[in-house]
């Protein structure tokens, strides 16, 4: 859990951390100035204030429906690990990864999300998605952070 959150605000509601607002913020004034649907777009940005370790995070809207505008925004906060060094090839043939899977798994060791993995490859993000997926699917785990974890 992140301790800021569990920090009690005005009202006896949740305090939320200004890098949280700041995102949703930031997401709302670029749906209105671009003026057009963006059920898919996503801000990110990173709550670390002394931290340890910090943690990843990200707001989208969800609840949209086509024609309609979102109903509200999710914020996903994911704890940021440690870069790792990993033996990728003998992971690669331990778990049968492909060769393209492998490369994304030494980029997911070095910490990168799939919008940095995707520009590294020459491939898209939602490419970089799908291959972490069966990596994970591959590995038995359901988080990039348990991929992580899993080769310590």
């Amino acid at each position: 859990m992140v301790p800021e959150l569990q920090k009690m605000g005005k009202r006896g509601k949740p305090s939320i951390p200004p890098e949280i607002s700041h995102l949703c913020q930031e997401l709302k004034t670029h749906r209105e100035a671009e003026g057009k649907d963006l059920t898919v777009e996503v801000r990110s940005g990173v709550l670390d204030r002394k931290l340890n370790p910090p943690f990843s995070v990200r707001a989208f809207f969800i609840g949209t429906e086509e024609g309609k505008e979102p109903t509200h925004i999710m914020v996903l906060i994911e704890k940021i690990t440690e870069r790792h060094a990993v033996d990728v090839q003998k992971v690669k043939e331990q778990f049968e990864l492909s060769r393209r899977e492998s490369e994304v798994l030494g980029l997911l060791c070095e910490g990168l999300g799939n919008k940095e993995i995707s520009e590294r490859l020459f491939i898209s993000e939602y490419t970089a998605k799908d291959h972490v997926k069966k990596i994970m699917r591959k590995l038995g785990v359901s988080s990039r952070s348990r991929i992580i974890s899993s080769l310590k």
